[in-house]
């Protein structure tokens, strides 16, 4: 049974891995997630009351021994999440639904305003995202894709070839994440890179609904869910990268998870026949071992998904076992022999 509320109402800030990700309106029960234009992302309904144990990055966060909020979607099944409200009532803790840990931290009205502002103007034009490659527009080359589980190595791999075979490197989950799809070259390790991007201004009213559908379409992927249906996600993403590649040019590797060969097919279909898949496998010990590193603020189950390996009569699909022996060189020489 729920308590009385103990949370103030008012301007939140969502952070995430030290970053300000979005922001929410809280009007008693009610969270309205917010982009920083002012428009709705979602809603959920809050509560309170006293509910399971908090989970050791929870409890080290917090210093509770039990969850005492729980937000709740009620467009989507089983999305549950638990936090922690701190005693003043304005800083919450939550574990997402997939395992992502985030804070919510009350701002006054003004500060939110400046806040979401500041944002606004740091970030890049979606319709021309800067990069730091010379513009070849029209002259297309080879054209990779690199899918495969949560830790099989996508990005890292995909960023190697920019580095060392002067490829142009896509990456996938920042065009879902309304970012700069083109990661610079720097020392930090991939997944860093994917959070650091820039934020892009000026997206079509269009993708952002698209992009919003897709997010309630993973989550039923994600849960296994049979009735999901991401081809309207793939469309989106497939259409920005025939535009992108066309306005940049050159050789072309994009890392991104295609979870299904029939979505691969669609991809294929969409892209054309120049383009090769390398799907990246490996066995599940292995995976959990690369993901360790990850668990900070995410839970393992955000990445227990089932991914499909790519079969031998998947054509220009190249099936890539990893194993715990082979270097990262190893991985993009036997890429780079399939070109």
């Amino acid at each position: 049974m729920s308590t009385p509320q103990t949370w103030a109402d008012g301007n939140y800030k969502v952070v995430f891995n030290g970053k300000v990700h979005m922001f929410a309106m809280v009007r008693g029960e009610h969270v309205d997630y917010l982009d920083d234009e002012g428009n709705v992302r979602n809603k959920v309904i809050l509560k309170s009351g006293d509910f399971k144990e908090t989970d050791k990055n929870i409890l080290e966060k917090t210093g509770k021994q039990n969850y005492n909020i729980l937000m709740h979607d009620p467009l989507i099944a089983e999305s549950d999440s638990f936090g922690v409200i701190g005693d003043d009532g304005r800083i919450m803790t939550v574990k997402g639904s997939h395992g992502l840990t985030f804070t919510m931290e009350w701002i006054e009205e003004a500060k939110a305003k400046e806040l979401k502002e500041a944002i606004l103007n740091e970030k890049d034009p979606a319709d021309a995202p800067p990069n730091h490659y010379t513009l070849r527009p029209g002259q297309t080359g080879k054209f990779v894709w690199i899918s495969g589980p949560p830790g099989s190595g996508k990005s890292t791999t995909a960023r190697r070839m920019m580095e060392t075979e002067g490829f142009v490197y896509y990456e996938g989950d920042c065009f879902m994440s309304n970012k700069n799809p083109y990661l610079p070259p720097a020392e930090n390790s991939a997944i860093d890179a994917l959070i650091e991007a820039k934020p892009l201004k000026g997206i079509p009213k269009a993708r952002k609904e698209g992009l919003g559908n897709a997010l309630k379409e993973w989550s039923k992927f994600k849960k296994g869910e049979e009735d999901y249906d991401l081809e309207e996600f793939y469309t989106l993403l497939c259409e920005n990268i025939i535009q992108e590649r066309k306005r940049v040019g050159g050789d072309w590797v994009v890392a991104q998870a295609v979870p299904t060969r029939k979505l691969r097919e669609f991809v294929k279909s969409m892209l054309g026949p120049e383009l090769v898949f390398v799907v990246l496998d490996l066995k599940k010990d292995h995976q959990e071992e690369r993901l360790k590193p990850r668990l900070g603020s995410y839970d393992i189950k955000y990445f227990d998904m089932k991914y499909e390996p790519a079969k031998d009569d998947e054509e220009n699909t190249v099936d890539l076992k990893i194993t715990r022996e082979m270097k990262l060189e190893n991985v993009l020489a036997i890429i780079m022999s399939k070109q």
